[in-house]
């Protein structure tokens, strides 16, 4: 459940802090939570990192850090999508939002904080999410009640992160980032690939060598935009690019880092990232695996003779 975890988490930091952030960041139970979301997401990633590095400190100081962002005389930073907009709390955007908790049948469910609060509207998207997350039949209509919110409401929310992402607070600061970084994942991409963005991020080899053709990536890939293609005479990773959305798990499955997300789009609609030619089966003269896996699992093995041969040719050339 990556982006309900990272919405409740980010709800939780702009918060009033609690007892329980005077401990260093890495005894936080928010933090491991926050970790289930780092598989998916780098902006997880990128905030897990930064609270790894922050110390303990007492009620008093994380508070007054607090009150200087967001409690001064005027704030820094408006916590409220209403001030954030007009300077005012309680505003059209207070009663807009309300109505869609209602709708949903939440609106106890937040406390007595205002609406328009960036905690309330945070906790309302994992709501959505979760939702999403958890019911396959209906997990259209949510994910898409999640991007209509984020678009009606979430510009606000990604200039406070933006805003907040360059405070210098130790703690703050990532937050902010984190925020914007997670609703521009979220919202931003699909738009953009909708739209064939020239800057959405895809798939790319660099070098050739450092490929094996393994095929991890094809099968981790969750819109099948990679694939292993093979012929009579060669194997190839493919790329369907109008499938791609950029999601980056081929990136990181593979063992030898030969994927990048290289931020260019193709203009076909599918794209040959790496071909290696099959090797020949010196007995049978049958095509065997790719040379390029060959050649990995030769280096692993010591380049034996037998590895040349077939799986039906191979007992005989050792003798079986």
């Amino acid at each position: 459940m990556t982006r309900s975890v990272l919405y409740h988490a980010l709800a939780e930091l702009l918060a009033a802090p609690a007892d329980w952030m005077t401990a260093s960041a890495r005894e936080w139970v928010l933090s491991a939570e926050i970790s289930k979301a780092a598989h998916d997401s780098p902006a997880a990633r990128r905030l897990l990192l930064a609270l790894s590095e922050l110390p303990a400190e007492t009620q008093a100081q994380r508070m007054a850090r607090y009150d200087t962002l967001f409690n001064a005389a005027p704030p820094r930073h408006w916590l409220y999508e209403s001030a954030a907009k007009t300077g005012r709390i309680l505003g059209a955007e207070t009663f807009e939002v309300a109505k869609l908790y209602r709708a949903a049948g939440l609106i106890s469910a937040f406390g007595a904080e205002a609406p328009d609060h960036a905690c309330i509207e945070l906790d309302f998207l994992a709501y959505l999410s979760g939702q999403a997350e958890s019911n396959s039949e209906q997990s259209a209509a949510w994910r898409a009640l999640e991007r209509q919110f984020i678009r009606e409401h979430g510009a606000w929310l990604i200039q406070l992160g933006r805003s907040l992402a360059q405070c210098g607070d130790t703690l703050y600061a990532p937050v902010g980032q984190a925020l914007a970084d997670c609703l521009t994942e979220d919202a931003e991409k699909p738009a953009a690939r909708a739209a064939g963005d020239q800057s959405l991020a895809l798939p790319a080899i660099l070098r050739a060598e450092d490929c094996t053709l393994c095929g991890f990536c094809a099968q981790v890939c969750p819109t099948h935009a990679l694939a292993v293609l093979e012929s009579d005479n060669s194997t190839a990773l493919t790329l369907n690019v109008e499938k791609c959305d950029g999601c980056g798990k081929c990136e990181k499955i593979c063992d030898t880092k030969a994927i990048t997300l290289n931020g260019l789009r193709a203009q076909t609609a599918r794209v040959e990232l790496r071909v290696s030619p099959r090797v020949i089966c010196p007995s049978c003269k049958k095509p065997t695996v790719s040379r390029a896996e060959l050649d990995y699992v030769g280096a692993q093995l010591g380049y034996p003779e037998w590895l040349n041969y077939c799986l039906e040719c191979r007992p005989k050339f050792l003798g079986g």
